[in-house]
């Protein structure tokens, strides 16, 4: 009888043992399976919201920011938002459904091979325009897409580039061309962006331009002086004569003599 208890309780002990084994040994193994797929990392990628046309400039309403697994992207063409080069001015180079992944092969940056060609419009050329002197303080902030406009002084009666300022009576500045797009700016060398004085340091823009405002452009710098400006202040420049500013001036100095 003692016999048959001591084999029950060696039943039940390895009974006991096994379910304990069972429950713990089991389920940690199961544990870190489920784990490994709460912590499946996402990434940051963007998706386009509407149809894109070649040569449209990358703004922010044409994208939207998306979080996926990295498991879901499998198959398709992206890049990562924080592998994106977007610089401003950035054009799409081909035509982009709704809906798709952006990669950097459809992004052209200025200075990129392709984005002069993408940038133009029909019948515009590229100019390249040099900025030198006073010029460089209004056009230091400058990048692709802004718009320029060119003030020009000449004289009714003599070639500025050639006789200077000797007859300031009958000088007259104006906007020969308005809303000109810039599509690239060059900063001069290290040693000119580091010159504390203006009229030392140097930019070069192209700027886009059809054939008759290059051809205005080219004749207004061989008969006087040519000013850049950001198109946003040219209503102050659209005309003026130096005699309404000369008439104000002595008139002054009359009133000031009579006193």
């Amino acid at each position: 009888m003692n016999r048959i208890i001591i084999l029950l309780l060696v039943a039940l002990s390895i009974f006991s043992t096994l379910i304990y084994i069972n429950m713990n040994y089991m389920s940690s193994d199961e544990e870190p399976q489920e784990v490994q797929k709460k912590e499946e990392p996402k990434v940051s990628i963007l998706v386009t919201q509407k149809a894109i046309k070649r040569s449209q400039p990358l703004t922010p309403n044409f994208y939207d920011k998306k979080y996926v697994h990295i498991s879901d992207l499998d198959g398709y063409y992206y890049t990562l938002e924080d592998d994106l080069i977007v610089e401003p001015g950035a054009l799409f180079k081909e035509d982009i459904s709704e809906g798709t992944y952006l990669t950097q092969d459809m992004i052209s940056n200025p200075g990129d091979r392709d984005y002069m060609y993408l940038s133009l419009n029909d019948g515009e050329l590229p100019y390249f325009y040099e900025v030198t002197g006073i010029g460089v303080v209004q056009t230091a902030t400058l990048t692709p897409g802004d718009k320029v406009s060119f003030v020009s002084t000449t004289s009714s009666k003599s070639n500025l580039v050639e006789n200077g300022y000797g007859d300031i009576g009958d000088l007259v500045s104006r906007v020969i061309i308005s809303g000109a797009r810039v599509l690239q700016v060059i900063k001069g060398s290290s040693e000119d962006t580091d010159s504390e004085d203006a009229e030392d340091k140097k930019y070069s823009l192209v700027i886009a331009l059809n054939m008759r405002s290059v051809l205005k452009l080219e004749m207004a710098q061989k008969i006087g002086d040519v000013n850049i400006i950001p198109s946003e202040i040219e209503n102050r420049y659209l005309s003026i004569r130096s005699s309404d500013l000369l008439e104000t001036q002595f008139g002054v100095r009359e009133l000031r003599g009579k006193e």
